[in-house]
């Protein structure tokens, strides 16, 4: 693709291009297990129509785009409904789930220094299953973390919450459910904890916001996670996943205005017009979340809890096969529709790799704390009808299945001299792509070498080696 012509190009030319670039991607043909949300071809072509007529709105200045305050107040009021909100409950449209969650951090901060001057160095418990989103807020924004144990069921130990709860502590989170292993965290008690210490309680609802209070309608168990929770005071949901929404569409909901008062950014003290934005982004696109506003009244409350139950369905078959197999471990019973399993004594990475082959895309993730090396399944409508088949290659895979790789002396020591090396100055990061097999940015077919190589580094050097991994496939 020629990235600035000297002359322009046809717009046949153009869409060819980009149709050739993306014929490598994954879609939504129900044989990936990560990253895919899809509800069907007629959901997905209305989101393309919605945000495509929405393109052109512009959420920066809702005074010259009324459509924006329409649209956002719609999904607004659906969330709120939906996570049973109390009477002033508000709520903000986001870019995505990462956004939700820096700024219901931000809020608490703002929160806590109206409040509470007394706090020196805020800081929010969370768990160690807790998305990577709130390692991000806590490195922006100036907060300390403090990372709380988990149980045998990797949910929340609140043993050891009640121990590291402090005085600096403005915000306690906890995940409904956790992405890795699918479980809800003891919101109640983290709450009620919250509250105690004059803290506030944010529910990380990302994955489980559109299909727990679904679930739970049609007749499945679910713990409480929601506002109906005393003490709960914030909860971030996305749209773009189980909303089945296109990409770039979270939703942020909080108890009071002060909250999201909180939240806001605001500037006069420059010489154009004063600013106030309620998000990160100055300029905002609307058109992610007019198509899930389309999609959500699409679909309506009958839609969603028939597909939660369809993939709950899914989730309980796959869930099965797993628990009938030795060779296999169920890393925790999910309360959702996606769990974690590894290996008792197999390679887990050469049967995500034997997987691969057979045409699946699974997630391998590396080991981290109580929680092993495991292959992450998310479960959509559309894989959902696939269940029976992964859950037969699953077995057959596992025939024959290699021993678990040690990874040799020499390799551990090649992965200190890296992080040694990384430490005193730069380095170079055709070193790491040749000791990973990538050429010219493409990945191997195998790719069990790689992640035995990333599973063995410690986490400090493994974020440096993805920083230069991913970095050099963008340079």
């Amino acid at each position: 693709m020629n990235a600035f012509p000297q002359h322009g190009l046809s717009k046949d030319i153009i869409l060819s291009g980009l149709t050739d670039a993306r014929s490598r991607d994954l879609s939504a043909d129900g044989r990936a297990f990560a990253f895919i949300y899809d509800a069907g071809k007629e959901t997905r072509d209305l989101g393309r129509d919605a945000f495509a007529a929405c393109m052109s709105i512009n959420g920066l200045d809702p005074t010259a785009y009324p459509s924006a305050r329409i649209i956002e107040r719609n999904l607004v009021k659906a969330c709120l409904e939906i996570m049973a909100a109390p009477e002033g409950a508000l709520g903000t449209c986001t870019a995505g789930g990462t956004e939700s969650v820096m700024l219901a951090v931000k809020a608490a901060r703002e929160f806590a220094r109206k409040t509470r001057p007394d706090i020196v160095r805020p800081a929010m418990l969370l768990p160690i299953t807790a998305h990577a989103a709130f390692h991000k807020a806590a490195h922006y924004l100036g907060v300390d973390m403090i990372p709380v144990a988990v149980d045998e069921n990797f949910r929340a130990d609140m043993n050891d919450a009640r121990r590291l709860m402090s005085k600096d502590v403005i915000l306690v989170v906890g995940s409904a459910p956790s992405y890795a292993h699918g479980v809800i965290d003891p919101i109640e008690a983290l709450a009620a904890l919250a509250v105690e210490h004059g803290a506030l309680m944010h529910v990380d609802a990302c994955v489980g916001g559109l299909v727990l209070p679904f679930l739970r309608e049609s007749g499945v168990e679910v713990a409480p996670f929601d506002f109906a929770v005393p003490g709960v005071t914030s909860i971030s949901m996305d749209l773009h996943k189980y909303g089945f929404a296109p990409k770039g569409s979270s939703m942020l909901l909080v108890r009071d205005r002060a909250l999201r008062d909180s939240q806001y950014f605001a500037c006069a003290t420059w010489t154009g017009y004063t600013i106030v934005n309620s998000t990160t982004l100055g300029s905002k696109s609307l058109a992610a979340a007019g198509a899930a506003l389309a999609v959500l009244q699409h679909l309506g409350r009958e839609g969603y809890v028939q597909l939660a139950r369809t993939m709950w369905t899914a989730t309980e078959q796959l869930v099965r096969t797993v628990e009938s197999r030795p060779e296999l471990r169920l890393l925790a019973k999910p309360d959702m529709n996606l769990f974690a399993f590894t290996t008792v004594e197999g390679d887990i990475f050469a049967l995500a790799d034997r997987l691969t082959a057979r045409g699946w895309h699974v997630q391998p993730t590396y080991g981290f704390g109580p929680s092993p090396a495991h292959i992450h399944l998310t479960i959509d409508p559309t894989n959902a009808s696939n269940a029976e088949n992964f859950g037969r290659d699953l077995e057959a895979c596992l025939e024959g299945l290699p021993s678990r790789v040690e990874v040799p002396g020499e390799t551990l020591a090649m992965l200190a001299a890296m992080e040694s090396a990384m430490t005193d100055g730069p380095f170079d990061p055709a070193v790491l792509m040749g000791a990973l097999g990538v050429e010219d940015g493409a990945l191997p077919m195998q790719s069990a070498h790689i992640h035995h190589l990333l599973n063995a580094a410690t986490p400090a050097l493994r974020e440096k080696l993805i920083v230069l991994f991913v970095g050099e496939l963008f340079t």
